[in-house]
């Protein structure tokens, strides 16, 4: 009875997820999914959305590892705080932290006039959409590989070294290679966060338009018809893409653990 229950429960999740998603695909017009693939607005979006998410996702892998190393490898006063600090902005309301974004890289804020002095801007530019994407997802990629190198077994490292590997070796040769799956899986959660964000880049750089902004803005400006189109090729690419990278990486981690 209880495992009936349980299997029950799972269908009813499973369910409650993908409903809303399948009946808005099947509800919109195929001619009306033609028309929108054709328009410019909306290929300018989705290239945008998926750049500035990959770009967002090289930057967290590139400062995120490091951190996340010496966050498992190694204790220290406020270690404790410094993990809570880094998880706020998943707590935050996310046009909260655009806020506190444009009031840190807004030209006429401190940061942001200092790069606005070289020629670098966030508001409204491809960079604040890469810094709004990164600010509010990079805690995920950094909380998947402190977990993967928490329960790699320092014993590899030591081994290594005392064969007279340098610690700089020891990182790349040994530890980066077994947590590889928990970076590819950090990354791919990373970015599917990436992608979908909208409120802070809502807040800090409207322009150039995101897919989320794009449906938000039709929505706003005509109505539910006008963004049903955006929306349903949405659901239909990027949940594809997504499905098809779980899928890729579950092969593999299953290919590696034979």
């Amino acid at each position: 009875m209880f495992k009936f229950l349980i299997v029950a429960l799972a269908i009813i999740l499973v369910v409650f997820a993908v409903f809303p998603l399948v009946s808005i695909v099947f509800k919109v017009d195929f001619n009306l999914l033609l028309e929108t693939l054709k328009d410019k607005e909306f290929l300018d979006a989705l290239f945008v959305t998926i750049l500035a998410a990959v770009c967002s996702t090289l930057i967290s892998m590139f400062f995120g590892i490091p951190f996340a190393y010496v966050m498992a490898r190694y204790n220290f006063p406020l270690k404790g705080l410094i993990e809570a600090i880094v998880d706020i902005p998943q707590a935050l309301p996310h046009t909260i932290a655009g806020i506190a974004l444009i009031m840190v890289v807004g030209r006429k804020f401190l940061v942001g006039s200092a790069f606005s002095s070289i020629g670098v801007d966030f508001v409204n530019t491809f960079l604040g959409v890469v810094l709004a994407m990164w600010y509010v997802s990079f805690s995920i990629f950094v909380n998947v590989v402190k977990e993967g190198f928490k329960e790699l077994d320092v014993r590899y490292e030591k081994v290594a070294r005392s064969l007279g590997l340098s610690f700089t070796r020891t990182f790349f040769k040994v530890s980066l290679p077994m947590v590889r799956r928990e970076i590819v899986s950090g990354a791919i959660q990373m970015w599917a966060r990436a992608v979908s964000e909208f409120g802070a880049i809502a807040i800090l750089a409207y322009y150039p338009k995101t897919i989320s902004v794009l449906a938000y803005d039709r929505f706003q400006g005509f109505g539910l018809n006008s963004a049903l189109g955006v929306t349903a090729l949405v659901i239909i690419i990027f949940g594809s893409l997504f499905t098809l990278l779980r899928f890729v990486e579950n092969r593999w981690k299953s290919s590696e653990s034979r």
